[in-house]
């Protein structure tokens, strides 16, 4: 073997990498067209770094799985992380919203709460005055009793006076004004109306939210709203009893508020957590 096939057999690496110079290209390439044996070894050589390249790139397939799962979990936690941001701000607007709609409806609230204190109040008005008509010397007074009508003739339909022998021991428990099943007006002492006091038969209205009664140890007061009051009855009686309470206006902005506030703990601590993934 001379020396130059030593020279080009230790430039063939160099050569198959195409990392030698020109000249070095140019003499390995001349003297492989005229050496049959270093032009066996290169392609020896070439086979083997092709088989090389073959195992090599399965095997970096492989070493590189782990860190593709480990990105893919950090996309997929930058992903989680933002619905969190999300859903928080999402929670922020939505408890705004309603709290800014609950607001709205505790003004309403407020308004017909006062309406029912009104209509509780004149009720009450209403008891306090025959009463005190009633506690007069010569009982019961028709003339006391027109003036009191007359104050709410709006409102009430007629005033009757019971003894409270005449009524059911059930009435005689009504200390405040209630609604009742009206007491038959045959059994009054006097029933007056907006011309005085009524004498010919009257049909109890059958809509008990219309009559209220009120009793002490001798009387029995019950009085009946006109036709056309009932309807603000109605709704007094409605609002005092099935409207919602102040807080419960407020609670589906109480229910988000507290939602988001446990997301933004969450997104802080997920946040927290990926960090040291993110550097």
């Amino acid at each position: 073997m001379r020396n130059e096939c030593y020279i080009v057999r230790d430039l063939l690496p160099s050569y198959i990498d195409q990392l030698c110079s020109e000249q070095s290209r140019i003499f390995v390439e001349k003297h492989i067209t005229q050496c049959e044996s270093c032009a066996q070894i290169l392609q020896h050589m070439k086979v083997e770094f092709d088989d090389a390249e073959d195992v090599e790139i399965p095997v970096r397939l492989e070493q590189k799985k782990p860190f593709e799962k480990v990105s893919q979990l950090i996309k997929a936690q930058g992903k989680f992380s933002n619905i969190l941001g999300f859903s928080f701000w999402s929670g922020i607007v939505i408890t705004v919203i309603l709290l800014v709609f609950s607001l709205n409806h505790l003004v309403l609230w407020q308004n017909d709460q006062e309406e029912v204190q009104r209509v509780a109040q004149e009720q009450q008005d209403i008891m306090d005055k025959v009463f005190a008509v009633l506690m007069e010397p010569e009982t019961p007074n028709e003339q006391s009793l027109q003036i009191v009508f007359q104050q709410y003739k709006e409102q009430l339909q007629h005033i009757a006076v019971f003894p409270s022998g005449a009524v059911e021991d059930t009435i005689l428990d009504l200390q405040t004004p209630s609604t009742t099943y009206p007491v038959e007006y045959e059994r009054a002492s006097i029933v007056i109306g907006e011309y005085g006091e009524i004498t010919e038969p009257i049909v109890p209205i059958d809509y008990d939210i219309g009559t209220m009664a009120m009793a002490n140890e001798e009387w029995v007061v019950q009085f009946e709203y006109k036709e056309s009051y009932l309807a603000t009855v109605e709704n007094a009686h409605q609002i005092k009893h099935y409207a919602p309470s102040s807080w419960e206006l407020f609670l589906m902005p109480i229910i988000f508020s507290v939602i988001s506030f446990f997301i933004f703990l969450i997104w802080v601590y997920h946040k927290r957590i990926m960090k040291p993934m993110e550097v």
